[in-house]
């Protein structure tokens, strides 16, 4: 049976937490990619003995790995990278394999594919799975537009909404990158502390489970052991709980094809902590006053907010933007920008997305 494992992402923490559970558990890895950092990619080669490794970054492997995807049937593909890009290697897996599990944490490859992302996973005879927490515990909630009254993910709170004495305007980048849960990269971290995450994985709910934006919101759950809960139509609310470790939902999907341990949540339930939630209203995160204005914008004006929050970033770390008027550059560019294309296939997605980060780029 075929039971190969392709990581798009390796070198990255997610990435190496995967790998680091598979050298444990024995689970044969088929392939590699990253995108740059080709001296942990060569450790981790040797390492796992895989035949085939990929540095994306190299216009000659790119090209080499689309062979790849092309000429191999994979049933494990993990998308742990970061930015849209890859969604020219999910059209070309799409025409090319059926039965595969696209197991994808690349938040930007969900949000520029949409529901013509999912459409297709689903038209081509393979599987969709989401890895972000939020997304990951709705799963198995047989979640519908028509039987929920509404749905909430959970935020942490990141750095500094517990925190009410600091002012944003005063913050230093270490600070914003002092995350008091998770690990991540810098761009995840920057959203992570001003909430635009959470917008996104509004987004990201949206399009995977085909709700509508207005039916979802966030609250805060400072110790993120419930990550998302429902309210039905009937009257019944269902909380979806487990302990914060990313590595639960990277190795669900193997569980078809591998016999891994059970995971114990038992010292987390009983710990009263775990279970509180606290509506979000601090006035000093820009981002609650446009979230109802955010959820009416169409697939391309999300792709827009998207690039320009990507920009927002690279401004802020270069030292051209100050941390509190990130929103507001996005917001107000938006609003110069914002134009509703119809993008129909998954090449109109990546030409639209390619052409208007390049001009994005140049202008801004």
């Amino acid at each position: 049976m075929n039971k190969r494992i392709l990581i798009i992402g390796s070198t990255g923490k997610l990435g190496s937490e995967l790998l680091k559970y598979s050298s444990k558990h024995e689970l044969d890895i088929f392939a590699l990619c990253c995108f740059k950092n080709k001296n942990k990619l060569k450790l981790q080669k040797q390492k796992f003995k895989t035949k085939h490794n990929f540095v994306l970054s190299n216009l000659d492997d790119r090209n080499l790995f689309k062979n790849f995807l092309k000429t191999y049937k994979i049933k494990y593909i993990y998308f742990l990278d970061y930015s849209f890009k890859s969604l020219e290697f999910v059209d070309i897996i799409l025409k090319y394999n059926f039965h595969s599990h696209l197991c994808i944490a690349n938040k930007e490859l969900i949000i520029c594919g949409g529901r013509t992302l999912i459409n297709k996973i689903i038209k081509s005879k393979n599987y969709f799975f989401p890895l972000d927490s939020e997304h990951f515990s709705l799963l198995k909630s047989n979640i519908t537009n028509d039987n929920i009254s509404n749905v909430y993910i959970t935020a942490s709170g990141g750095p500094f909404y517990t925190k009410k004495n600091i002012n944003l305007n005063n913050v230093s980048l270490n600070n914003v990158l002092n995350h008091p849960k998770w690990d991540m990269g810098v761009n995840n971290t920057i959203d992570s502390s001003n909430f635009v995450n959470k917008f996104l994985e509004m987004i990201e709910l949206s399009t995977i489970f085909d709700i509508n934006p207005n039916k979802i919101d966030f609250v805060v759950s400072p110790n993120t052991f419930i990550h998302s809960f429902i309210n039905f139509k009937d009257g019944t609310t269902s909380f979806n709980c487990f302990k914060n470790k990313m590595i639960i939902p990277l190795i669900s999907p193997l569980r078809g094809s591998y016999c891994l341990p059970s995971i114990n949540n038992n010292n987390y339930v009983f710990e009263n902590d775990n279970f509180k939630i606290y509506k979000f209203s601090d006035k000093r995160f820009k981002i609650g006053k446009y979230l109802n204005f955010l959820k009416e914008l169409s697939h391309s004006e999300i792709i827009l907010f998207l690039i320009l929050n990507n920009i927002a970033h690279k401004k802020y770390l270069s030292g051209n933007l100050k941390y509190n008027e990130i929103i507001n550059f996005i917001i107000i560019n938006l609003r110069k920008k914002r134009e509703d294309k119809y993008l129909k296939t998954i090449y109109d997605i990546i030409k639209y997305t390619n052409n208007l980060s390049d001009q994005l780029n140049n202008e801004l």
